[in-house]
């Protein structure tokens, strides 16, 4: 019977996004505070001989060589061979639950997941410091998922430090079903803030020019929140609502369009849920009640 594996990939969120400036190679850095949340992608892996392959269930996105899970797959099988170790495969299924193009990078956990799972599936046994530094190809917000499940982010996203979150919070989660590219809200900041190519070097140390954990949720930030509620227009709305219904620290994640209130406890946060969904019964929004996690449930692969 051949070897087996599954793995959640979970969401997460900017409780905090500042953009520093623009690099020469076209990435930004920045800092952020990120947060895995309890909305998760499923993710089976079987060992084969020497194929890649990947279904996709509850979503259209295409199983091709631009999918992150195939590309993460590639990757570490061409790592793994050029450090001459046998050539295996892997038949991966993916359930996906979280939105695509929604500020959740729910593609980037899933290709953590699979980088993770085939390292474990493969017996490869490489420490999550070389992972990290392989899913550095593929994308600025992967890093993270092997850190967390609370962590600040610097550089393009490659620096992370694990804190300890002591609020306990639930989320109400909102998203509009309105897919919204990430480039192109980055673009569109850039030119709207003048920012430029820069030799500057920003150095953001471990503690320096970050806001506290209090002042993260008394001031919510995110530099890219004007940006796409320019172009989504029921993204205000959705905002103040959540603040109408009690949401303490109500924000944009990411490059959006999903948004998020925090809450002290899941009734309120379900309660709250159950108001929206009665306004909004004719519109295509999503809507989830979710904890913060505690614990990534990557952890006892890494």
């Amino acid at each position: 019977m051949n070897n087996t594996l599954c793995l959640r990939a979970p969401a997460k969120i900017n409780l905090y996004l500042k953009i520093i400036n623009r690099r020469k190679d076209g990435y930004h850095n920045l800092l952020s505070l990120m947060q895995m949340i309890g909305l998760y992608d499923e993710l089976h892996f079987e060992e084969t001989e020497k194929e890649l392959s990947l279904q996709i269930q509850n979503s259209t996105l295409p199983a091709d060589q631009c999918n992150l899970v195939l590309r993460a797959a590639r990757l570490l099988q061409k790592t793994m061979c050029a450090e001459d170790h046998a050539h295996k495969g892997a038949a991966i299924r993916l359930k996906k639950e979280i939105p695509v193009a929604a500020g959740l990078a729910g593609g980037s956990s899933d290709a953590v997941a699979t980088l993770i799972g085939l390292n474990h599936l493969w017996k490869l046994n490489w420490p999550k410091e070389k992972l990290a530094r392989l899913s550095e190809k593929l994308g600025s917000d992967l890093p993270f998922f092997f850190d967390g499940p609370t962590a600040w982010v610097t550089g393009r996203g490659e620096s992370v430090e694990s804190i300890q979150n002591p609020f306990k919070t639930w989320i109400l989660l909102l998203n509009p079903g309105i897919p919204i590219s990430t480039a192109s809200v980055f673009q569109d900041f850039s030119s709207q803030n003048g920012l430029t190519n820069t030799e500057t070097a920003i150095k953001i140390s471990a503690k320096q020019g970050r806001p506290t954990l209090a002042e993260v949720y008394q001031t919510p930030h995110n530099d890219l929140e004007r940006v796409t509620l320019n172009r989504v227009v029921a993204l205000k709305p959705l905002k103040s609502r959540l603040r109408r219904l009690g949401g303490k620290l109500v924000l944009m994640s990411g490059s959006g369009p999903s948004i998020f209130g925090t809450f002290e406890s899941q009734e309120q946060a379900a309660l709250a849920a159950g108001q929206i969904r009665e306004f909004e019964q004719e519109s295509s929004l999503r809507i989830w009640v979710l904890p913060f996690l505690q614990i990534s449930p990557f952890s006892e692969y890494v």
